[in-house]
């Protein structure tokens, strides 16, 4: 399975081959050498990391034009998604169904590794598998899911959140790797990070837009919900981020992304990790993409199965 899914990352997106001490043997500045230990306590400290380059200038251009492609496929298919009002976009045999100005949106699409040779290939880069088995303390992480963004010019932010709050697990034993596709600055809508929220433990789900609740009600009553991070005396960080650059982030940490005042999109793609032996807790906890029958998981199993797959390193 390593050897197939390193194949495919060499063919699909150019993948380079490390060398001795942690770049690429073409001389790029591609990072593959393991984080270090004052990264690692620097994680543990803020809730975030800022690991380096993982994708050269060639890769980023290939992978913008891979994400192009699905999102006009998604569109095409009614299945577009908008981070700032999460609802489905309109289905296409529904002329009723009128979608939103798309130069107020904040597109969202969801696991293209099960449909895309292409960006599989991309997602099953094995130096960010490693980097977040390092920061969950684990041998092994399997894939949650994928997500490809493109935050249009808006003077919109989606406000602060954290990721565990929308994730049907039992333990919060997972980390989000953020790949900037477009150089991401304050003014184009780069991520804002509070630091060391992660210590405050589980939040209520935010409710974006106009959508659902993500059955906030079922939570315990003892989960509170996030806050205004620097009431909270909390410092907050602005990521910005060169073309390839990732930034990794606990399931708990608390974060945002201000307007993109730019006259152009912002796009990223995204892999979350969770450890292998991570419980599921399914249609108990969140109404997820999936239904636990689609999975093949019941509430207090192991996640695993064809849908999280085991990701080499």
């Amino acid at each position: 399975m390593r050897a197939r899914a390193d194949a495919a990352a060499a063919a699909h997106a150019g993948a380079p081959t490390a060398t001795g001490n942690g770049t690429s043997s073409n001389g790029s500045d591609i990072r593959t050498s393991p984080l270090n230990v004052e990264e690692i306590t620097s994680f543990y400290e803020k809730g975030y990391v800022r690991p380096g380059k993982v994708f050269s200038d060639e890769q980023v251009e290939f992978l913008r034009g891979v994400v192009q492609r699905l999102s006009r496929q998604e569109e095409e298919a009614g299945r577009r998604y908008d981070l700032l009002d999460p609802t489905l976009w309109p289905d296409v045999d529904d002329p009723d169904n009128t979608p939103r100005d798309p130069a107020q949106s904040f597109d969202f699409l969801f696991n293209l590794w099960l449909t895309d040779d292409d960006f599989r290939a991309a997602v099953f880069n094995p130096t960010t598998a490693r980097w977040a088995a390092q920061l969950l303390g684990t041998t092994s992480v399997r894939l949650l899911e994928d997500n490809a963004l493109n935050k249009s010019p808006s003077p919109h932010e989606l406000r602060w959140h954290q990721d565990y709050s929308y994730w049907p697990l039992a333990q919060p034993n997972a980390v989000t790797a953020w790949i900037a596709l477009d150089d991401t600055t304050r003014h184009n809508g780069a991520m804002l990070m509070a630091c060391g929220s992660q210590h405050l433990g589980e939040r209520l789900p935010v409710v974006f837009g106009t959508g659902t609740p993500y059955l906030r009600e079922s939570r315990p009553a003892s989960v509170a919900e996030v806050g205004d991070p620097e009431a909270l005396g909390l410092p907050v960080e602005v990521v910005e981020l060169a073309a390839g650059e990732v930034s990794m982030h606990s399931a708990l940490t608390w974060h945002a992304s201000g307007p993109n005042l730019s006259d152009s999109g912002r796009r990223a793609m995204v892999m979350r990790y969770v450890a292998d032996g991570t419980v599921w807790l399914g249609e108990q906890r969140y109404e997820y993409n999936y239904t636990d029958e689609e999975v093949g998981l019941a509430p207090g199993e192991p996640i695993g199965g064809r849908y999280f797959p085991v990701i080499p390193f």
